[in-house]
């Protein structure tokens, strides 16, 4: 990370630059000079500013696979009882079998390592911001908040992932090559520490076009998802409130317009460097044709989970059917060729998560009625009747059921809501049997960051 610290920080500006994407300039807004070389400049000038951060967003739809470019929803997927590949593959194997090794490289390349990578970059963009005397208050607030909003995120992804991981907040490589693992409680502190910020300093407006980049309401929506897997209901509940009352967000009418770039639900949602890409979800989702099997289809377990009339059933499920079988895969994002400009972005947050927090928030506070009305919002959309449960165990598990079929390969969440609701070992036994076993639920820590740093050590489990 030392020797490339100003590179990774300009470097998706000067991919934008060399290829004159005329879109790059629309989401960066600024045309950087080429002479920046050192990192002091950049925080001079608020234009050069808002391009260190903005790049960020840029590299995270940069590598296919990488867990911000489809990577959680893949491999979350794979891991989780939602998805299966459709032909034996040394890639996908060891995630759906459960059976990582901490030599595995894609554990390394597309979580642990981009998301230390990415973190990186926001400290050092932090402490240009706070050192920088050059630029208008206004712009310093939003790229500040902006950047405690990154951190909590790629955070909430690690520790959900690999459990306590070093907490890094600087830039001295130094003294970050040997930290120890931070316990998760403290991660969270530091979490909901940095949203905090973040709502305190964003505005209720967004920052450019097409929610492509946070605002208050994103880092109080993410408060609220965190403030659920802490189980503190009241403050899930809060938060979640914030955002449903703001009048920011609306859910769409119809589940074939939610993944829409101009969704009136989507709260985050990232574009690519250029107007050319979709996004990677319907890339390796969508055969190329309706003769062609589906390298991931959907597993019977989910498709079983959808009631009879489920619009999303229909609206966001595929299926082709090759020699006599029927393989069902997901249909969320629809626009797989390359197209211009895009119909779809990289959806990271939106509206429907936000009533389901909420419904659990308040049934965990036995507020039966309100949390039946946020629930029910959910299934109207979808077609459904009414659910009438009148226990608070009984809402919990339709809330955690519902939960399985509007949020499926969606950033994981099947995969951290198992763990977040003490289910995995049940659900996956069932599903996956003797390949299954309770260390499962975290990845392994990368074998080169223990050679690395020898004060880590490795998640139970994994030799």
């Amino acid at each position: 990370m030392k020797r490339t610290i100003l590179y990774k920080l300009l470097m998706p500006v000067f991919i934008c630059m060399a290829f004159n994407i005329t879109s790059c300039k629309k989401f960066i807004e600024i045309d950087p000079s080429p002479n920046l070389i050192v990192s002091s400049a950049v925080f001079n000038d608020d234009a050069t500013a808002v391009s260190a951060v903005t790049g960020l967003y840029v590299d995270m739809r940069n590598v296919v696979n990488h867990f911000t470019n489809g990577g959680m929803s893949l491999f979350g997927g794979l891991s989780a009882d939602e998805i299966y590949n459709t032909s034996t593959s040394s890639t996908y194997d060891p995630f759906v079998m459960n059976a990582l090794q901490p030599a595995n490289g894609n554990v390394n390349s597309n979580f642990y390592g981009i998301g230390y990578k990415n973190i990186y970059r926001v400290n050092s963009v932090l402490e240009g911001l706070h050192a920088s005397t050059g630029l208008t208050d206004s712009i310093k607030r939003q790229l500040e908040g902006e950047m405690k909003f990154a951190r909590a995120f790629h955070y909430f992804y690690l520790v959900n992932l690999f459990g306590g991981v070093p907490l890094i907040t600087v830039t001295d490589y130094k003294a970050n090559a040997q930290l120890p693992r931070t316990n998760v409680q403290e991660i969270y502190s530091q979490v909901v520490n940095d949203l905090v910020s973040a709502h305190g300093l964003l505005s209720a407006s967004y920052a450019g076009s097409f929610k492509a980049r946070p605002n208050k309401w994103t880092a109080a929506a993410l408060l609220a998802r965190v403030y659920l897997y802490m189980e503190d209901w009241v403050n899930a509940e809060a938060h979640a409130s914030s955002v449903l009352n703001s009048g920011a967000y609306n859910l769409e009418a119809d589940p074939d317009n939610v993944f829409l770039r101009g969704s009136t639900e989507i709260i985050w949602q990232i574009p690519p460097a250029n107007e050319t890409v979709n996004t990677a979800q319907a890339g390796f989702y969508i055969p190329s044709s309706s003769t062609v099997k589906p390298a991931f289809a959907i597993t019977n377990s989910l498709l079983n989970s959808f009631e009879t009339t489920d619009k999303r059933k229909t609206k966001w499920l595929r299926s082709n059917t090759i020699a006599g079988v029927s393989y069902f895969y997901p249909y969320k994002y629809k626009s797989r060729q390359t197209t211009t400009p895009v119909a779809e972005y990289n959806v990271i947050m939106r509206l429907g998560e936000q009533y389901l927090i909420r419904a659990e928030a308040r049934a965990q506070q036995n507020k039966i009625a309100d949390a039946l009305n946020d629930l029910n919002r959910i299934r109207t959309r979808a077609g459904l009747t009414q659910n009438i449960s009148s226990s608070k165990q009984q809402l919990l598990d339709a809330i955690a059921r519902e939960r399985q079929v509007e949020l499926f390969t969606e950033w994981g969440d099947r995969w951290l809501e198992l763990k977040r609701t003490k289910r995995i070992d049940s659900v996956m036994t069932f599903v996956k049997g003797s390949n299954w076993q309770g260390t499962d639920a975290l990845y392994p820590i990368p074998q080169n960051e223990l050679e690395y740093n020898p004060l880590l050590t490795q998640n139970p489990g994994y030799f």
